[in-house]
């Protein structure tokens, strides 16, 4: 159900799927992918707006990380960059292989908070690599 928010929901609004939604018991975190679903060997970079989950704040110069795993044991990750928009953070990670991957992330307001991650990761459907000749410039 994660995976079909984030890889295929149809939204009216000319951004694409909407955001999936995540909570730890500190932060929500709204999460979308460009492109949405990913393709293997091309650069997914992810947009994550973070908001204090009982005071609806966004939350800025905070430190966070994306991650994931795909079943054969393959791994990428990044850490999150602070956007121009209040509480959004950027992340950049490259698939090596299609398949579904298991993704999570984890954050903190500051270095003096803990480190939060939600319980459960999404599955992240990840399609397969184009031609190199019909890939993006990136």
């Amino acid at each position: 159900a994660l995976a079909a928010a984030l890889a295929g929901g149809a939204s009216c609004a000319p951004e694409g799927p909407r955001p999936l939604r995540i909570w730890t018991q500190s932060y929500e975190f709204r999460v979308s992918a460009d492109p949405s679903p990913p393709r293997a060997r091309e650069v997914t970079r992810y947009r994550v707006v973070v908001l204090d989950r009982n005071t609806r704040q966004m939350i800025d110069r905070g430190e966070g990380q994306i991650f994931a795993k795909s079943a054969d044991g393959a791994q990428t990750y990044d850490s999150f960059e602070p956007a121009a928009e209040a509480g959004t953070y950027t992340a950049r990670m490259t698939y090596i292989t299609a398949g579904d991957w298991r993704v999570n992330l984890r954050f903190r307001r500051d270095s003096t908070a803990a480190l939060e991650k939600p319980l459960d990761d999404w599955v992240q459907a990840v399609r397969g690599a184009r031609p190199i000749a019909e890939r993006p410039i990136q």
